[in-house]
């Protein structure tokens, strides 16, 4: 079965688009790009997506149940591929993440040679300033398949020849707001006394985390429009 990449574009990005569209290989003379998010999905045609994305009602249920506490091990189970490209412009930022996404679909599209590379995710970003690049976050299954998709980025990226635009990736929390609301998380000396289920110190801004996650999910798209 073969795979499909589906880019749900954000209006600000409409200009990179239509340039891609329109054939160009370059990022010479792109139009402005403003803030936002454009969204991918890489799944095979017809997925359902409550099998692919993270279960944010069930990790709130987890830390309700739990009085608002969350074991070690649930919080690393949720991490993301971060690929940040850097270059003189924005609109060159995303022209390069997204021929970074066009050339990985084409390399691992048929999922019995590549049985563990389907992700969702998203790239740009809502900051101005175009020093400090913009960020392709790519979210799957399991840290398994996370760093078989980190393998073939880091194959294709000395492959992809984007003028102007260099490429850096790295592993990071999927819900990157929550380890930091944990209490003693950050601390290696908690940490290292074995502690492994850790206070949400803020329960509050825990809920605005997860309704911004599922604010997300309507925007990932799995089937073609």
């Amino acid at each position: 079965m073969k795979r499909r990449l589906i880019l749900n574009w954000s209006d600000s990005h409409n200009g990179i688009r239509e340039a891609i569209e329109r054939g160009i290989d370059a990022p010479w003379e792109l139009p402005e790009s403003g803030r936002g998010w454009t969204y991918a999905t890489f799944c095979p045609p017809n997925s359902d997506p409550r099998t692919i994305l993270f279960d944010v009602d069930k990790l709130e249920g987890l830390a309700k149940d739990n009085g608002y506490h969350l074991p070690i091990e649930v919080v690393a189970q949720h991490n993301k591929i971060v690929v940040t490209a850097i270059g003189d412009t924005s609109s060159a930022q995303l022209f390069g993440l997204a021929h970074l996404l066009e050339h990985f679909a084409r390399e691992c599209a048929d999922e019995s040679r590549h049985p563990h590379q389907a992700f969702y995710g998203k790239f740009g970003g809502v900051y101005e300033r175009p020093e400090k690049g913009r960020a392709l976050a790519i979210y799957a299954r399991d840290d398994e398949a996370l760093l078989s998709i980190s393998e073939t980025i880091e194959t294709l990226i000395p492959k992809l020849h984007v003028p102007g635009v260099q490429f850096a990736t790295r592993l990071a929390n999927g819900l990157s707001a929550i380890p930091r609301m944990l209490h003693g998380f950050d601390d290696p000396t908690y940490r290292g006394s074995g502690a492994e289920v850790f206070r949400i110190v803020d329960p509050n801004r825990f809920a605005v985390l997860l309704d911004q996650a599922r604010a997300d999910y309507p925007n990932y798209r799995f089937t073609s429009r």
